[in-house]
């Protein structure tokens, strides 16, 4: 049960930096109108979302461990 849990909460990280990493390759067909500056920083946003999920699939395990025992 706690695996299942486990790969339930994996599956939406995943998916949350896939979504982003999506927008970070599109960023620049959709948002054309933004100068070089807003464009950065909104490619910066998801380069950190992304960065922070890939943080937390690394913790998950060990936070699941912890509060399981």
């Amino acid at each position: 049960m706690q695996h299942a849990i486990l790969a339930v909460i994996t599956m939406g990280v995943i998916w949350t930096a896939w979504r982003n990493f999506k927008q970070l390759g599109r960023l620049k067909l959709a948002d054309a109108g933004l100068s070089v500056e807003q464009r950065q920083r909104q490619q910066m946003r998801y380069v950190m979302r992304i960065v922070l999920c890939f943080l937390a699939l690394a913790l998950l395990p060990f936070l699941f461990t912890l509060a399981t025992k």
